[in-house]
């Protein structure tokens, strides 16, 4: 597994433990927590502090746009492994323009078949790609 797969899923995990404590002020301490079993090199834990730190900067600007393209689908009862997964993903399309879009969608999408419900990947799909056509 790549470095940076392995950040992401460490920032997935991260941005659980966030949204249940609801705690911004120990982001690193909650990240390195949470990378301790993937044995991160420097450039992926950067790469995923970086990207944590950006979804927890710009989180109401993200929920805002995922609540716009989840029709007939309160943004309240969605999954919290699927709403932070969409938030990984949009934050890289949106915030890293390093990062082809196509990149960040399918990451995403694997994300979803690791640890979101068997609907959870088609789901992601479908609303980070129309997310991504509206850049």
């Amino acid at each position: 597994m790549g470095a940076r797969r392995k950040a992401r899923e460490t920032v997935l995990k991260a941005l659980y433990c966030y949204e249940i404590r609801n705690d911004d002020q120990n982001l690193a301490e909650i990240f390195g927590y949470c990378a301790e079993g993937y044995k991160l090199e420097k450039n992926g834990r950067e790469f995923g502090l970086n990207l944590l730190r950006k979804i927890i900067e710009k989180l109401e600007e993200l929920d805002k746009a995922i609540a716009g393209h989840t029709e007939n689908w309160d943004f309240s009862r969605l999954a919290i492994i699927d709403k932070n997964i969409l938030r990984l993903g949009l934050a890289e399309i949106y915030y890293f323009p390093d990062i082809p879009k196509k990149v960040a969608i399918d990451e995403a999408i694997e994300l979803a078949k690791t640890f979101g419900s068997a609907d959870s990947s088609r789901f992601v799909n479908g609303i980070l790609d129309a997310l991504g056509k509206d850049l």
